[in-house]
């Protein structure tokens, strides 16, 4: 999850890994439950998904990186059914790993640029309650605001999950936008969750500094 890639001006960053400058695969996985939200002309949809891995690649200096992989399974909706979600058109580049570090909070941020039509998230959403099934909706980064990720070192105690050891990352209520779909689609779906980030293969810690 910790990947960067060339892009618009932004803060220096050097990612090493035991001391020296890391540059090769990394792995972010979900520390407790992922949801995607957005609102329909129905009412409000809430994925809650109990399985979630990113898999990336990135240069010691945030840059040059991609997503490779996403993995999100175990969803249910508060509409009684269930939704799959799934990432098409892999790899993903368009963004940087930033070294802006907050006062009692994130050591740096990933930051995916945006437009990006690459991006496109697909759900397929089972929706007892409202008698629908299969519905097919696509997201994707169609304005100009960026897809941050707040980022945590394995020694920071404000991390989101402090009895984690290892490096963490943290999704609160970004937004994906509807590229296409059934009308019931939400127009937007906002993301939260919590990942470990560590080296893949080896699990070993990295740290993101300036």
């Amino acid at each position: 999850m910790l990947f960067g890639m060339t892009g618009t001006a932004f803060a220096s960053a050097t990612i090493t890994s035991g001391g020296a400058p890391y540059t090769g695969d990394v792995l972010g996985t979900n520390l407790g439950n992922v949801t995607l939200a957005g609102n329909s002309f129905f009412g409000p949809i809430i994925n809650t998904c109990t399985s979630a891995s990113l898999g990336a690649y990135t240069k010691y200096d945030g840059t040059d990186g991609k997503l490779n992989s996403v993995s999100i399974s175990g969803c249910t909706n508060n509409r009684h059914g269930t939704t799959t979600v799934t990432a098409t058109g892999l790899p993903y580049t368009g963004g940087h790993v930033d070294h802006d570090p907050v006062s009692g909070g994130r050591d740096g941020k990933i930051v995916i640029d945006a437009p990006n039509s690459a991006v496109d998230v697909k759900a397929i959403l089972d929706l007892p309650d409202w008698g629908l099934m299969g519905v097919e909706c696509h997201y994707g980064l169609t304005t100009s605001t960026p897809l941050s990720i707040d980022v945590y070192n394995p020694s920071n105690s404000n991390k989101p999950v402090p009895s984690n050891p290892h490096g963490q990352g943290k999704l609160a209520g970004q937004s994906l936008q509807l590229i296409s779909g059934d009308s019931v689609c939400p127009a937007s779906a906002s993301a939260n969750g919590n990942f470990q980030i560590v080296t893949d293969p080896g699990g070993a810690d990295l740290e993101l500094g300036a």
